[in-house]
């Protein structure tokens, strides 16, 4: 099953295929964090409906491996690429729908530079729905970033979701479930996609970016489930790493102008903030795992070393607590609070829980 080589969730992408061999619904609601494999999923199950050569969960492309996955999209580049692409063994029906142009199958999402899917987009979609297939057994229709769908936009895809054509199938791809009006979210069926463990990021990274198994650890800690954000962290700087953990073990003795340098560089952006303070409570969780559970921690050789001996020194209450303050930091930043006065606050509070 190709699909299977999609990482995380596996029980759930295995659950789907089956039912869309037995009795699919109309529509389909893939709700979850960014990067987990959502549209990956749903372009694959597009595919199992849509393939020439074996339809259902066997179907003959790999949507991972493909090469039109990663193919450019514009016609320009397509033909300068197209001869150093290898050729891949999938049937026409499965190569058109992951290059967007087969027959049945058709894909939206918010354009480049645009903060919404227009109303346009989501009415000339409605008009191609109701065109009966001419090629496969259904019409399959992807709706990306659907929490950028405007109210008049939603209101339009009220009908088609109330009385779909039965030939249609619909997936909806959303981040955020309560962006939808209940009218729309009431007519789909709901799939839940998890964030993905870290080991399973981890993974994807050795292989996609290349990374040595030690660096490929320490990113997925960062990585918020994602495997995007993961990806995305392996093409930028370092994480700050020992940085943090030379902060946190001299925490006890910092006073507040002693840790202004650190809250510069470490969190004077937000989404930088966001990252750190997730980080120092996976560099917790690591020397909680260490302290109790004996596990060595999935960092480098300089930071393990680090996350070790803090280990051995810190209450493993106060560990779990400060695990805690660092994530209660994190939403808080996320809420649009000041990321500096959090870390200020924070690495206060860390100096006093750790002096006594």
């Amino acid at each position: 099953m190709p699909l299977t080589d999609v990482a995380g969730n596996r029980a759930l992408i295995a659950s789907l295929a089956a039912e869309l061999t037995r009795r699919p619904s109309h529509a389909y609601l893939f709700a979850g964090p960014r990067g987990v494999g959502k549209a990956t999923v749903a372009g694959g199950l597009a595919q199992s409906i849509l393939c020439e050569r074996a339809q259902g969960p066997s179907f003959c492309c790999n949507p991972v491996q493909c090469p039109t996955r990663t193919a450019p999209q514009t016609t320009t580049s397509r033909r300068n690429s197209t001869s150093a692409a290898p050729r891949c063994a999938c049937c026409n029906g499965c190569v058109q729908v992951a290059l967007g142009v087969h027959h049945d199958f058709n894909s939206i999402a918010r354009q480049p530079n645009r903060s919404e899917v227009l109303i346009e987009q989501v009415r000339d979609l409605i008009g191609r729905l109701g065109i009966r297939p001419s090629r496969g057994p259904r019409r399959v229709a992807i709706i990306d970033d659907a929490e950028t769908l405007n109210l008049p936009a939603q209101n339009a895809l009220l009908k088609t979701l109330e009385e779909p054509p039965g030939d249609t199938i619909i997936f909806m791809i959303t981040q955020s479930e309560r962006a939808l009006l209940d009218t729309i979210r009431s007519r789909m069926r709901p799939v839940r996609f998890a964030p993905l463990t870290p080991s399973e990021i981890a993974a994807v990274l050795t292989v996609k970016a290349k990374a040595d198994p030690a660096r490929a650890n320490t990113l997925a800690l960062l990585a918020r489930g994602s495997v995007a954000h993961g990806l995305a962290l392996a093409e930028g700087d370092e994480p700050p790493v020992k940085e943090l953990l030379k902060a946190l073990g001299e925490a006890a003795t910092l006073d507040f102008a002693s840790i202004q340098p650190l809250v510069q560089n470490c969190f004077g952006a937000r989404e930088q903030a966001i990252d750190n303070f997730e980080l120092i409570a996976r560099l917790f969780e690591e020397m909680l795992c260490f302290r109790l559970l004996k596990t060595e921690p999935a960092a480098t050789d300089a930071a393990a070393q680090l996350i070790t001996a803090m280990a051995n020194r810190f209450d493993p209450k106060t560990m779990a607590e400060l695990a805690e303050a660092a994530l209660a930091a994190a939403s808080a930043v996320t809420e649009m609070a000041n990321s500096r006065l959090q870390a200020e606050q924070f690495f206060l509070m860390a100096g006093r829980a750790l002096r006594g």
